[in-house]
Parts: structure tokens; sequence; C-alpha cells
């Protein structure tokens, strides 16, 4: 079973940026740890990062030119087969734009990348999320342990 669809995968790749940045964050500061609560901390702010980043990514590629609206065509058998002028080959069907019955007007399609049945454009919120759960966590682990 796929769990994305169209360009949904990238919030899986924005997710691995998280955990890179939050590492990153934690090489900078000098506060990195081989294990402990401290590196969750930087982790829950590199997916506060990527959530940030993912809504760039949304604003100005996915809802600009990746799933822009597209006209909704059907395509028609041809009773002979006839001549394609562009590509000069033989063609069987042609496409027809589907109409509105009542307004005549062309409908249009709005397709949506999502990941996990979730579109892109609620990943830019449920990340920042993740990320302030995560670093709550392990702020509350890391005042406990010492």
């Amino acid at each position: 079973m796929i769990i994305w669809s169209r360009w949904g995968i990238v919030v899986l790749l924005f997710l691995g940026l998280g955990v890179l940045l939050g590492f990153t964050l934690a090489d900078i500061t000098g506060m990195r740890q081989p294990s402990g609560p401290v590196n969750g901390v930087f982790i829950g702010l590199g997916f506060i990062l990527s959530g940030g980043a993912l809504w760039l990514f949304n604003r100005f590629v996915v809802g600009t030119y990746i799933d822009k609206p597209q006209p909704a065509v059907i395509l028609e058998r041809l009773a002979t087969p006839e001549i394609d002028p562009q590509t000069g080959g033989r063609r069987t069907h042609r496409q027809i734009p589907v109409l509105h019955p009542d307004t005549g007007q062309q409908i249009f399609t709005n397709p949506v990348s999502s990941f996990f049945f979730i579109p892109i454009r609620f990943w830019v919120v449920v990340l920042p999320a993740l990320g302030v759960v995560v670093a709550i966590v392990n702020v509350i682990t890391a005042a406990n342990a010492g």
C-alpha cells in the first residue's frame, strides 16, 4: 500500500531534514551528547524549523506548480483513425473538455499531494506541533533526570 500520493513523499524528506537540523543545532551549540534528552530537545527544534521549510515548499512549489488546477478531459474514440497534425502519427482518440451541464463552463480538477492520507498543507502544522511535543517531553525528562 502506498502511503503517499503525488508529491507527499517530500514530507518524509522534511522529517529527515528536521532530525538533521536538530543534530546540527546541537553540534553548533556544543550541547550534543551521546544519548539523552538534550538531543531530543534539539530534534524538536529541528522539527519546528522543518515545518517552516515545508510551509515555504508548499506555498511556493506545491501550491503553485505541482498541485495547480488542471482541466478535466475525457477521451473520445474516433470512428476512423486520423493523422495527428502535431506528430504526424495516427491517433484513434481525441481529448474533449468536460463541461458543467448547467453553466457550460469547463470543469477543473484539483490534485492533492498527501502523506498518510493527510494533505501537505496540514503537515505544515503537524510537524511543528510534533516538534513542540518532542521538545517539551525531553525538557521535562532532562529536568527530572538531573
